[in-house]
């Protein structure tokens, strides 16, 4: 329970009214290592209930327009989202083949652009695209 507290205290503090559509994604996003896609979104919730496709949509661009999501375009140009408290800044990679997308740890370009170039870097959207382990 104390993670639903969190959660509504994110909400609260966007001035976002605690619905249960909305902490429900939210714990998804948070939950998740990688970007989701609507689809993935969708299939990660509570059975239990019968969920509104254009609601999670709706939820969605209401967390991106308070920045509590970012939005990220894969290969093909879908979206997907992550929460932008769950890392720093960081750059994603794609699988050509499948289209699995993670998340990249270490962002050596961030250190070169600050510390050389004396850039001061505040959003990342990098893509890297290859192939998986898996695809091989």
């Amino acid at each position: 329970m104390g993670n639903l507290v969190r959660l509504d205290e994110i909400l609260r503090s966007h001035n976002l009214k605690v619905t249960r559509s909305r902490i429900e994604v939210l714990k998804i996003l948070q939950s998740s290592h990688k970007p989701l896609s609507h689809s993935e979104i969708m299939e990660k919730l509570d059975r239990s209930h019968s969920w509104d496709r254009v609601t999670i949509y709706r939820t969605l661009g209401e967390f991106i327009e308070k920045k509590i999501v970012k939005p990220v375009l894969s290969l093909d140009r879908a979206t997907y989202f992550e929460l932008l408290d769950s890392q720093s800044e960081h750059a994603h990679i794609s699988c050509l083949e499948c289209g699995k997308m993670e998340c990249l740890e270490q962002d050596e370009y961030k250190f070169i652009l600050e510390k050389s170039r004396g850039f001061e870097v505040r959003s990342t959207e990098i893509l890297i695209k290859g192939i998986c382990k898996e695809c091989k």
